[in-house]
């Protein structure tokens, strides 16, 4: 059956369709663009090489709720949910932070990423409008989504290319009605990562890294130089018969390939040992994160050493490059 439409016939014989009431027209209306418009959003992305632990999440927890109350929004509105992500795609999710806090702590899969998600609703008195907020907070583990991504990458792509990046380590992103309500939160997280604690970088590294592709190419070039110039400036070819000239290219061949090639691992693995180094940026919330941790650590640690011990090699094969004349003239009088 169709829907009736009462037809109406006025006085002066004109037959006409009953109108809808304008008010139910009028919320109509009102009700359809609530459903389909837009959302406005705001978001903002940091790098800083933060250190957060439980009590940090729970802190940025209890900054974002106090944020909300302020705001006055319907009772029972707010709706709160938690993510954890772990690696190999592993993910958990909580309805209250309650929950998040009970969660197992001694899991051995680190934690890649934490994302706290909140909606509410504020009515405006004045306008009588009902305004939706969402609140999206996530924080990530800069060493966990470095470790993922060496776990995947193809065996041609070494670590030191992967510690090179610097990726995101936290974002907060605000659906908002009102923008000056929604940049109060972007303002308290603000507030919230320069509250957390943040790795050290050396001062040193991060000009290196801009450079470091071309260390081990000048640097073997500057030894190949010093081994000519070294030797040509020594070098009496007039006062040597040919038996001693012979001896002497066989010599100065064996000695700049041994120096050329020793040189050239040097510097190789002074800049390897550069780009290697990463400034720490972890979530640290179960075991397998501070294992995950403390091999980041170590690697620090092994990166540093192995810068010495390079820029130390290459500093030798450079005193070896003013000594390898007298140490093939050496030779040539004991034969």
């Amino acid at each position: 059956m169709g829907e009736i439409i009462e037809v109406v016939e006025d006085s002066t014989g004109n037959t006409n369709i009953t109108a809808f009431d304008d008010a139910q027209l009028d919320l109509y209306f009102k009700i359809h663009q609530k459903v389909n418009q837009k959302s406005e959003e705001i978001s903002k992305s940091y790098k800083n090489n933060i250190l957060v632990e439980f009590s940090d999440i729970e802190e940025l927890h209890e900054k974002i709720v106090q944020s909300i109350r302020s705001a006055k929004p319907h009772r029972g509105s707010i709706i709160m949910q938690v993510m954890v992500s772990h690696h190999e795609g592993e993910a958990e999710r909580f309805k209250s932070f309650e929950d998040f806090k009970s969660h197992n702590i001694t899991s051995p899969n680190p934690t890649s990423e934490i994302a706290l998600m909140y909606k509410f609703s504020i009515h405006d008195s004045e306008s009588g409008e009902v305004e939706n907020y969402k609140v999206a907070a996530n924080v990530k583990s800069r060493v966990g989504e470095l470790h993922q991504i060496e776990q995947e990458a193809p065996a041609f792509i070494s670590a030191a290319i992967i510690s090179s990046m610097v990726t995101t380590t936290a974002r907060i992103k605000v659906e908002y009605s009102d923008y000056v309500k929604a940049r109060h939160f972007i303002a308290m997280f603000d507030e919230w990562i320069k509250g957390c604690d943040e790795s050290k970088e050396l001062k040193f590294i991060a000009p290196l890294k801009r450079v470091s592709h071309l260390i081990a190419r000048f640097g073997h070039l500057i030894i190949i130089a010093l081994l000519g110039l070294f030797v040509s400036q020594s070098i009496d070819v007039g006062g040597m018969g040919a038996d001693e000239l012979t001896q002497f290219i066989v010599l100065y061949g064996s000695v700049f390939f041994v120096i050329s090639s020793l040189s050239e691992l040097c510097f190789r693995k002074l800049e390897h040992s550069i780009d290697s180094y990463l400034a720490l940026s972890y979530l640290k919330i179960n075991k397998g994160d501070g294992k995950l941790i403390k091999s980041f650590k170590d690697r620090n640690k092994r990166s540093i050493v192995w810068s010495i011990l390079g820029a130390i090699g290459g500093f030798s094969m450079g005193l070896a490059s003013s000594a390898a004349y007298d140490f093939i003239k050496l030779v040539i009088t004991k034969s």
